[in-house]
């Protein structure tokens, strides 16, 4: 995401790609202010007097945001409320569907402490990677964005290691075109690192074997050990990580390793959650780190420990809810804090 803006007041932005999405969902809320270029039907009278609809027209236009739909990994945002600036059709509701390469100014009432380091953090250069986890008789592709990961597809050896079943070969060749395939739609971008993950010598295999067929993709592919395939090794890959540097998304591996860090001072008793408990932390200046899951930033308990965090300068790492740390984080009531000391 291209960032322009001036100290607290309205920030253009260009969207770049899909990933610029994840972050825009969560800038917006309720009252602000979204300016863009958009296409919006006129209603004629003879629309007026019988079915039929007008053609649509460019225009610029701003509106009070009231509502926001994004699905996770998705390809476009819409935006609705009424129309507050244009040449017509003031007061009217219109929804701006915005999408990557689409320009726009957002305007807020205040740009609290979590905004700005969600717009630090979407100016970021957006690295994506396609991960091939590798099992005896699987392979599922994974995408694996900033924000988590989700599965794309699984590929199971047909007839397994037996007496008529599909050679290894052949069974890698479908895997390989099933990666092209995955590379090509767009979901994941042509340019995005390669990483083969899984035990034992199956993942060098595949490697060999991809970058013989299809060299101007598998060239740059990077072999990686974990202790299983699956999702479940895309998991452990990143949590250790293992992940070369290019495609481990930092911020995801961040929040992961500060999932885990959460784990561990669960066990030590030097860590707490639930609203009452942290707010009590927070107000101490016990909080070391403050754990919230990034769609929380956008409740009212959620603001007010960001701001207590503020207060009592208590790093605060966001979570998304896409990956198993945010799952784990949900499981705790979506914040959790590590102590400086117990309590």
């Amino acid at each position: 995401m291209r960032v322009q803006r001036k100290r607290d007041g309205p920030v253009r932005l260009r969207l770049e790609h899909e990933d610029d999405l994840y972050h825009l969902d969560l800038l917006l809320e309720p009252g602000d202010r979204v300016r863009a270029s958009t296409e919006r039907r006129e209603a004629t009278q003879a629309d007026r007097l019988r079915p039929g609809r007008g053609a649509k027209q460019k225009m610029t236009l701003t509106l009070a945001v009231e509502k926001v739909e994004y699905q996770p990994f998705g390809q476009r945002l819409r935006c609705h409320g009424p129309i507050t600036e244009a040449k017509r059709d003031v007061g009217q509701h219109h929804t701006l569907l915005l999408g990557p390469s689409d320009d726009l100014t957002l305007t807020k009432p205040e740009w609290a402490p979590h905004h700005k380091r969600r717009l630090r953090e979407a100016a970021q250069p957006a690295v994506r990677a396609l991960a091939v986890a590798v099992e005896a008789d699987s392979v599922v592709l994974a995408e694996v964005r900033p924000y988590g990961i989700r599965e794309l597809r699984a590929l199971n050896r047909a007839g397994g290691k037996g007496a008529g079943g599909e050679t290894q070969k052949a069974f890698f060749a479908r895997v390989i075109t099933s990666v092209a395939d995955a590379l090509g739609s767009g979901g994941t971008g042509a340019k995005a690192a390669l990483i083969v993950i899984g035990p034992g010598f199956l993942k060098e295999d595949l490697l060999k074997q991809a970058r013989d067929d299809a060299p101007e993709q598998w060239g740059d592919a990077t072999a990686v050990a974990a202790g299983q395939g699956g999702l479940a090794g895309v998991h452990e890959a990143l949590r250790t990580g293992k992940l070369p540097q290019a495609a481990a998304q930092a911020q995801l591996q961040r929040e992961l390793e500060a999932v885990a860090a959460l784990n561990d001072a669960l066990a030590r008793d030097r860590a707490t959650y639930g609203e009452a408990q942290l707010r009590a932390a927070l107000e101490a200046g016990a909080g070391e780190r403050l754990l919230i899951l990034a769609p929380e930033t956008r409740s009212p308990q959620g603001r007010r420990l960001l701001a207590l965090a503020e207060q009592a300068r208590t790093e605060v790492v966001e979570v998304s809810p896409h990956h198993h740390g945010g799952e784990i984080l949900a499981g705790l009531g979506g914040a959790a804090a590590v102590l400086r000391y117990k309590l």
